[in-house]
């Protein structure tokens, strides 16, 4: 699939804490109150937005966001920024009314995949593919990219063994435990096959990566989805590929987290070894062959791709000691731990961790490293602005933005899904789009006069 429509889904941990420290809001209670305009604006906890994304509590009263659909990857880095800022200002929001009503309460939204429980969240990536192509033979050729793929885009953090706490280039690896599964939470599986597709099913899968890190760096954010994107493509291709299968992938990817050289021999179902740079370089060269010559974004990703495996094979961090998170950390983590006379153990490295995930612009650690040239700034403010409230408009996503704001400028009550656009009222007909490269409908052109003409009230978009 030569042009491909990708979308991210991110869980927030959430916390509510007093100024010492100690939990103010049970995690059901802060999250009512994270949703209190959201609701009050939409009657529901499980919006669309202007911007065609999707928001609601899921599972467990965390925040989460789906992106609109894009098919192009800093597009969707944008409208994964722009999530970011969209529930920064509710948290904003809800700490001003706690600090209104007098409460010593401040809530902490954290783009991060596991917390000092134990607990993880998900940031499952979403890429569109063909229902005529051999969906059973993407596994075996993906699954050995995917397990390795945590040396260049992996989160980083501590993990303890029984050896000591050591640093890794992903916790959410120890997470993993199937390599294929139609399961999500119960088994956790690095591919969730659930078949549904967001589109017209004879037409279209959804592939359901849900193995990522949560990434605060745009560059690797960027990464995950461009070279998965050309793994996809040279899969795809039908052409015979280097068979990189694992002998068994979740051993493989609790290893791989753990040896940051990235020569660590892993054992392949052939009855070899080969090690994590070893498959990431093949793939990069593969992907080389497929990509186009003349695309700078492609060709740019493949430049982008190999800093990264060189940071790993050579040991010389400069460069991704500024762009790449896993990276960023155990600069950081090392740095505040000498400073410290401590361990990465400490109780200060795992806070470290987590204010690193923490969104807020003024308290989150990611946010000030950026500011000081330490974490990359790749989007412009106003690009990642205007992500807030505008669908890409290369995808579905135009027409449903579109529809969201108008019905939220006229007052008319609408319900939305991913594929369904209808306004709630006795008699009114879906709209369905089952395609999700469409941008123009004559259904929803006279679905949008039909709100104009209904509705007479102006209300700002959501979220309030």
């Amino acid at each position: 699939m030569k042009r491909r429509v990708g979308g991210l889904e991110t869980e927030f941990g959430l916390v509510c804490v007093r100024a010492d420290g100690t939990r103010a809001l049970e995690p059901e209670a802060a999250a009512r109150e994270l949703f209190r305009p959201v609701v009050a604006k939409g009657r529901s906890s499980n919006v669309f937005l202007t911007n065609a994304a999707r928001l609601y509590l899921d599972v467990g009263s965390h925040p989460e966001i789906a992106t609109a659909e894009c098919d192009d990857w800093w597009e969707l880095v944008a409208q994964d920024r722009a999530g970011e800022r969209i529930l920064g200002d509710l948290a904003q929001q809800a700490n001003q009314r706690l600090a209104d009503d007098g409460q010593d309460a401040r809530i902490h939204l954290l783009k991060n995949n596991v917390d000092s429980e134990g607990n993880s969240f998900g940031s499952h990536e979403n890429y569109l593919v063909d229902r005529r192509g051999e969906f059973t033979r993407l596994p075996r050729f993906l699954l050995p990219f995917l397990v390795t793929r945590q040396i260049v885009t992996g989160a980083g953090g501590v993990v303890r063994d029984e050896d000591g706490a050591r640093f890794v280039f992903s916790r959410r690896s120890d997470h993993m435990w199937e390599a294929v599964s139609s399961a999500t939470t119960r088994t956790r599986p690095i591919i969730n096959t659930r078949d549904e597709p967001h589109g017209d099913p004879s037409r279209f899968r959804r592939l359901h990566v849900i193995v990522g890190d949560s990434t605060m760096s745009e560059v690797s954010t960027h990464l995950r989805f461009a070279t998965t994107d050309l793994v996809l493509r040279a899969i795809e291709s039908g052409r015979t590929l280097p068979d990189l299968a694992l002998g068994d992938d979740i051993a493989a990817i609790r290893s791989v987290a753990r040896d940051l050289t990235g020569h660590e021999p892993l054992p392949t179902a052939a009855g070899g070894t080969t090690t994590a740079l070893e498959v990431q370089q093949r793939w990069l060269d593969v992907a080389a062959e497929h990509a186009e010559p003349g695309d700078p974004q492609e060709q740019q990703t493949l430049q982008t791709w190999q800093k990264a495996l060189d940071a790993v094979s050579t040991g010389d961090r400069s460069w991704a000691a500024t762009n790449l998170d896993w990276a960023i950390k155990e600069r950081l983590f090392g740095q505040v731990a000498k400073r410290r006379g401590v361990d990465l153990g400490d109780p200060a490295i795992e806070r470290l961790d987590l204010a690193y995930h923490d969104i807020d612009p003024e308290r989150g650690v990611f946010a000030a490293l950026a500011r000081r040239g330490l974490a990359p700034r790749v989007l412009a403010d106003d690009v990642i602005e205007r992500a807030r409230t505008v669908a890409p408009t290369s995808t579905r996503a135009h027409l449903r933005g579109q529809v969201v704001t108008a019905a939220q400028q006229y007052g008319v009550d609408h319900v939305v899904d991913w594929t369904t656009l209808r306004l709630t009222r006795p008699g009114a007909m879906p709209v369905q789009l089952l395609d999700p490269f469409t941008t123009e409908s004559v259904e929803v052109d006279a679905l949008l006069a039909e709100i104009r003409a209904a509705g007479t009230t102006v209300d700002p978009p959501l979220p309030a």
